[in-house]
């Protein structure tokens, strides 16, 4: 199992103590593509172009195979209700199909990785994973 640092996790946005907005710096094609910078609180994901999500938090501190690489660590799940899946940068959007959770977890320090699902479940890894996007604390 990974170890994440206390900072790190003071760091996630996630956080259910946590309700201040912070803002993520897209650091993979895809979120420069799609999403652009972020602001992210316990119950709102922001996107470069102002469209938004509402999250209901679902679970804090869900263990799962996020990355998809086999290695478990910590993420916080949230449900998106009602499911979205609204027209970003360019016309793009998160996935296929309308977002029903995401999941926001920690690669490393100071970085954030948000997983798009859109099944009926709550996730508990890759398995049914429609994207993922990763950023950096401004």
């Amino acid at each position: 199992m990974l170890h994440i640092s206390p900072r790190c996790l003071r760091s996630l946005p996630a956080s259910p103590l946590r309700a201040d907005p912070l803002t993520w710096i897209a650091t993979s094609k895809t979120a420069m593509a799609i999403t652009g910078n972020i602001v992210l609180d316990d119950y709102s994901l922001t996107f470069a172009n102002e469209k938004s999500l509402d999250l209901e938090p679902y679970e804090a501190d869900r263990v799962g195979d996020w990355s998809g690489s086999g290695g478990d660590v910590a993420g916080y799940v949230f449900k998106i209700d009602p499911p979205a899946d609204p027209k970003l940068l360019n016309g793009n959007k998160l996935c296929a199909t309308p977002v029903t959770y995401l999941v926001t977890w920690s690669p490393g320090e100071g970085e954030l990785g948000v997983n798009v699902y859109s099944g009926a479940k709550a996730p508990t890894g890759s398995d049914g994973l429609c994207a993922s996007y990763f950023y950096e604390a401004q």
